[in-house]
């Protein structure tokens, strides 16, 4: 018999959390630093290849990356 309930909560890791906000910068929608909470500012966004880079205004971070495709289709 297994401990385990069967309605486990799935943990979000930390590229789950990176690909998320990557794709909320991409779409336009405003962004908090991964680091600090403060509000990130998009640098550069490029639809076409999902590219974005992001830096937070408060701790200076910067986080880039491409946006992996399921997350930038719209779903019908």
């Amino acid at each position: 018999m297994s401990t385990m309930p069967l309605a486990a909560a799935v943990q979000q890791t930390l590229a789950d959390a990176v690909d998320e906000s990557l794709a909320a910068a991409l779409a336009g929608r405003d962004v908090s630093c991964l680091w600090c909470g403060g509000h990130a500012v998009v640098l550069a966004a490029d639809l076409w290849s999902g590219a974005v880079t992001t830096s937070c205004s408060h701790c200076g971070s910067e986080m880039s990356g491409i946006v992996p495709r399921h997350l930038r289709e719209v779903p019908r």
